[in-house]
This record gives C-alpha cells, structure tokens and sequence, in this order.
C-alpha cells in the first residue's frame, strides 16, 4: 500500500507542477515529465510482468553467454513504451503545444517503429538482415522527420591544418550528401549499441538512465532555442528509472530487445537533436562529437570491441558471445551489482565531464544526486516493507506449525 501511495505522489506532484506552468512553452517540463514518467512506469512494470509471466514469455537460462539462473519475463520494453508515449501526450496536452521542429515526431515514429521490431524479436526470434533492414527504416523515417547530422560545430579556438585536413574555428563541418546515410548509421548504432550490452542485470537500463539525465543537462546549455530534447530525455530517464527498480539485481523482469533498440534509438536521437544540432562554436570548447562519444562512451566502447573481436575471430559480427565489458568483470570476481556500480560510477564520471565542458556541471550534479537520493529512499522504504512482510510470513509459518490441530 505505501508504495502505491508513493507512485501517486509522484505522479500527482508531476502532473501539479506541470500545471503551474501551463502558459509556459515545453522548455519548462522536464521534471515534472520525468516524474510523471517515473511514476507511471514504476507502476506499469510490475503488471505487465504479471502478463509475461502468464503468457510464458520469458527468457529461459541455458546458453552459457547468459547469466541469470531462472526464467525471466522480456518485455519490459512495453512498459517504458507506454510511459514515455504516454507521458509525452500528458505534457502536450497540459501545455496545449505540440511542436513542430525539434524532431519529436521523427523520434515517435522512429522509436515506435523499433519497439515493434524489438518486441516481434521478443516474441519470435527474427533474422538478423530483417531487424537491420527494419533499423534502416526508422533511421530513414526519422531523418524525413527531422532528425539530421547536418553539420558539426567546430569551437572558435580549434584550427586544424593537416594539408589533407583543414578544420577553421566556428566554422562547421558541413556534411552535404553524407547527412542521411551518417544519421542513419548513427541511430542504428546506438540502438544496436544498448541492446548489446544488455546482458546483465539493469546494466543497459542503467546506464542509458545516465545517459538520458546527461544529454538533460548538456541540452539545457546547447539548445536552449529548441528544448524538446531535453524533455524527451528527462521522460526517457525516469521511465527508466521507474523500470530499474524492478530490473536491478536480482532482476524480476528484462528490457528485452524491444526496450533496448527503444531505448538506444531514443538516445542516439537526443543526442543528434540536443547536443549536435543545436550546439554553436561559442558555447564548445570541444566538437560537439566528442560530447556525444562521452555521454555514451561504454555502450559504444563495447560494441565496437565486440565487431573488431568478431571479425579477428571470423565471425559474424551479429554472434553473441560471452565476451562483452561486464562479462570480463564478472570473470574477475565480482558481483553482478558490484559490476553495475563500477559502471555506473565511470558513465556518471564521463557524463559529468561532458555537462562540465558546456558549464551544466552543476545541472548535472543536482539532477544525479537527486535521482540517487531518491534511489537511496525508496530502496530503504521498500526494503523495510519486505523485511516486515517476511517477518510476518515467517511469523504466520511459524504459528501454523506449533498448532496442534495442523499436525
């Protein structure tokens, strides 16, 4: 009963504060759509894993790459879905503006485009060629939309004369006939990127959480004129958040690929949309890429590790393996939330110094260490709420063996 209670004040609050600030343009939402988001998929994820559960859609132990002991449900993606969606629409509505540029609606129909590819994958494995090709789509789709790599700008004191190479400070890098197939092969990374290091218990989720809070705060700095990313980020953040407390170890339910290519394809987004795109050489002391390689720095790492091991080895670059990042962690002995710590704690690091170059260090120490004293709380409060209910199992147990008329 406390936590439902806790839920609707989170929701309520969200809902209340966006309220206040109706009149004003979606630049002034964040937090309250990411509690709103918060509360909905902290609430949503345990239903829809009661529905997995029944169906038998879970993931079964067996193949030597995966490390959990006992079936567990897959798609948790439909929760963070359906909170990210919805809260949105929330938003849209309170505010009564819907906007127009930014690239919300190429990272709809994009993001919805590989949940649904994600969730048929949960429900039926599909070819490796046809969920590419499906990418591909979406990257396209959401390129028409208005998701594009442009250009890259190039900070006022940076000059570069390689004879070959020839970069001049504040003038950006125009990418002409390269800006689709470089979004693309963008987008589809970065979605391929996140599923690929969900292998562990709330490693992807959590990670992408700190991702999304990172591109908040570097947005907030680079692209004040259009703040839809920034919001988009915020939403995704506390949908994921809301999902980890059921998806940290041990997990009762997983991101699935469907939450995964979600999840990737949104930051990969954001990341075009808040950082790229609205950034100008006044505001950078470095090129907007080698934010956006900061903010994302382990996912992309491990993939790439991954294709160079696959292709030394002359396998398919699409084989699992039991090879990644925080399988070599768990091979030194540490414990699966010892391994989520270490990791956590280096993108955290790696996202400061990122917020710290666009002067948002502090944004993003407020925004984390909230999110982590929140965290600490309700992990305490329900932590207690589980030791009582067992106490008093254990109490009930107890009782019924001493009954005599039991025997």
């Amino acid at each position: 009963m406390a936590i439902r209670v806790f839920q609707a004040l989170l929701f309520i609050i969200g809902i209340t504060w966006a309220f206040t600030l109706s009149q004003a343009h979606l630049n002034q939402v964040q937090i309250p759509g990411f509690l709103v988001a918060l509360s909905i998929s902290w609430w949503l994820t345990p239903e829809i894993r009661s529905r997995a559960m029944r169906l038998g859609l879970v993931d079964k132990p067996g193949e030597e790459r995966r490390i959990h002991k006992i079936a567990v449900p897959r798609l948790g993606g439909v929760a963070i879905y359906i909170s990210i969606i919805l809260t949105l629409t929330i938003m849209i509505a309170i505010t009564g503006r819907f906007p127009r540029q930014g690239g919300l609606a190429g990272i709809a129909v994009g993001g919805t485009l590989v949940f649904v590819l994600g969730l048929l994958d949960d429900l039926e494995s599909l070819p490796a060629k046809v969920k590419l090709l499906v990418q591909i789509l979406a990257g396209c789709a959401a390129y028409s939309l208005g998701v594009r790599i442009k250009s890259i700008p190039i900070p006022m004191n940076m000059n570069v004369d390689l004879g070959f190479l020839h970069i001049q400070g504040g003038m950006p890098i125009e990418l002409g006939m390269w800006s689709l197939p470089l979004t693309v092969f963008w987008l589809v990374g970065v979605a391929n990127a996140v599923n690929l290091i969900d292998g562990m218990d709330g490693l992807a989720a959590g990670v992408s959480a700190i991702s999304s809070l990172t591109i908040w705060a570097v947005a907030m700095a680079v692209n004040i004129n259009q703040p839809y990313a920034a919001l988009i980020a915020a939403v995704l953040a506390g949908a994921l958040l809301g999902f980890l407390r059921w998806n940290f170890n041990p997990a009762r339910i997983f991101l699935g690929d469907s939450g995964a290519y979600l999840a990737g394809f949104i930051l990969g987004a954001v990341s075009i949309t808040g950082v790229l795109k609205g950034a100008t050489a006044v505001t950078l002391i470095v090129p907007t890429f080698m934010l956006v390689l900061l903010i994302l720095f382990f996912p992309l790492l491990d993939t790439s590790w991954a294709i160079v091991r696959r292709v030394i080895k002359r396998k398919s670059i699409f084989a699992p393996d039991a090879e990644h990042i925080h399988h070599r962690l768990l091979q030194t002995g540490l414990s699966q939330k010892n391994v989520a710590y270490l990791i956590y704690g280096v993108s955290a690091i790696l996202g400061l110094i990122a917020a710290h170059l666009v002067n948002q260090e502090g944004y993003f120490l407020t925004l984390g260490l909230s999110v982590l004293a929140m965290a600490i709380f309700f992990a305490e409060v329900l932590n207690r709420h589980r030791q009582r209910r067992n106490s008093l199992r254990q109490l009930a147990s107890g009782q019924l063996a001493e009954d005599p008329e039991n025997d």
